[in-house]
């Protein structure tokens, strides 16, 4: 690759999957879980005078919750405003656009520093692979549009990695300090992404060995970030506060998370085998973990490795909580595959029978794709759209 152009099968690929995210965005209507509409758009509707704050979540009260995400669903809805009286489903719309959109950019970067930096991936066969995994995984597309802390802050830490872990020698300082910045971010809309900017930061001391001016650049972005996101919380809340440390205290200290359930150990790992259709599912475990032992000097597993143990030694567990792992799937199997390749692990496994796997997992994978293309999101979504269309100020609603 010169000059930064993708190959001609790349180009192809990411426009592709720049389709099908948008398609994706536009249809999937609702939300994946209930946060994503409580604790963003009816946190914004409060701030906008149309839900009182009788009927927030306790989150609210307790001012556990970053306000950036609700406060760009009050920019959105204010700028649809000036032409008319905006229509909410189609700001979430547009919100699940604008997550698309950085998912792309996120895939893209990623995928120009691993063209630049694993040679691995001048071979066909493990290029398609990462091209398929980066841009046509059902649910890849179908957490990339989520206007989620999970999705979004996946989106913003994956830009972020792109410019720390694939930086080019001699990166502007500019370039690092909106990586840096990038990677604060993520850990305001979603206080957990500490552990995995921890864990590259770590990398770039220890293992990377970065300079100081790099490294203070990197970590200059971070803290104007987090500064900006304790700037947007004060407008929003109307007092200074330190959300991140609410959080911590209420869900951490007192242990109020745990009252929701909680799962063992190993959750996460049998919750991934069963949702991303077994026996297909192996390929997204087997190969990471194995990258993570054979590949220790690796920023994906300095990276990723804290993340997921972190999040295995806290019991209440939900399998949304691996979705900002996401943007780096593509490398770490990828990369564990090759690890396995390297030592002769993978010779049993014949041209023949790779052959046949491909084409049963496309046979698999291609209906569950359409899928998340084209149905929302929420089952029952269609039945508020219509509530919303007929209902006027006054009606009352009996169930």
């Amino acid at each position: 690759m010169s000059n930064g152009a993708l190959p001609p099968i790349a180009r192809r690929a990411s426009w592709l999957g720049a389709l099908l995210l948008l398609c994706a965005a536009v249809f999937s209507h609702g939300v994946h879980h209930a946060d994503e509409h409580y604790q963003v758009l009816e946190f914004a509707g409060w701030k906008l005078g149309i839900t009182p704050e009788a009927d927030l979540p306790w989150e609210f009260a307790e001012r556990m919750r970053p306000a950036l995400q609700p406060a760009l669903v009050v920019a959105a809805h204010r700028a649809l405003a000036a032409f008319g009286e905006p229509d909410p489903f189609v700001v979430a719309m547009l919100l699940r656009m604008f997550t698309a959109a950085l998912t792309f950019i996120a895939a893209l970067l990623l995928l120009r520093g691993q063209l630049r930096d694993n040679h691995l991936l001048g071979e066909s066969g493990w290029l398609r692979l990462y091209l398929f995994l980066a841009f046509f995984l059902w649910f890849g597309v179908y957490c990339g549009v989520r206007f989620s802390s999970e999705g979004f802050s996946a989106a913003l830490f994956g830009m972020g990695y792109a410019g720390v872990a694939h930086r080019r020698d001699g990166a502007a300082p500019w370039a690092l300090l909106v990586a840096g910045g990038l990677l604060g971010l993520s850990v305001v809309v979603r206080l957990q992404m500490v552990l995995m900017v921890a864990g590259l930061f770590a990398w770039c001391l220890f293992v990377a060995r970065l300079r100081w001016p790099a490294m203070v650049a990197i970590m200059a972005g971070g803290f104007i970030a987090i500064g900006c996101g304790v700037l947007i919380d004060r407008w929003f809340y109307g007092e200074w506060i330190l959300t991140a440390w609410n959080y911590i205290d209420l869900n951490v200290l007192q242990g109020r998370a745990s009252t929701f359930g909680t799962h063992p150990w190993w959750h996460y790992f049998a919750a991934l085998f069963e949702r991303a259709v077994p026996p297909f599912s192996l390929l997204f475990l087997a190969p990471p973990l194995l990258l993570f032992a054979l590949r220790r000097r690796d920023p994906l597993t300095w990276t990723v490795l804290p993340f997921l143990v972190g999040h295995m030694l806290i019991g209440h567990k939900e399998y949304r909580f691996m979705f900002p792992v996401l943007p780096l799937l593509p490398a770490l199997v990828v990369g564990g595959l090759a690890a396995m390749g390297e030592r002769g692990w993978l010779g049993w496994f014949g041209e023949r029978a790779r052959g046949i796997s491909r084409k049963v997992f496309l046979i698999v994978h291609i209906p569950l794709l359409l899928v998340v293309l084209f149905k929302p999101a929420q089952d029952d979504i269609g039945f508020y759209r219509e509530l919303y269309r007929i209902a006027r100020p006054g009606d009352m609603l009996l169930h």
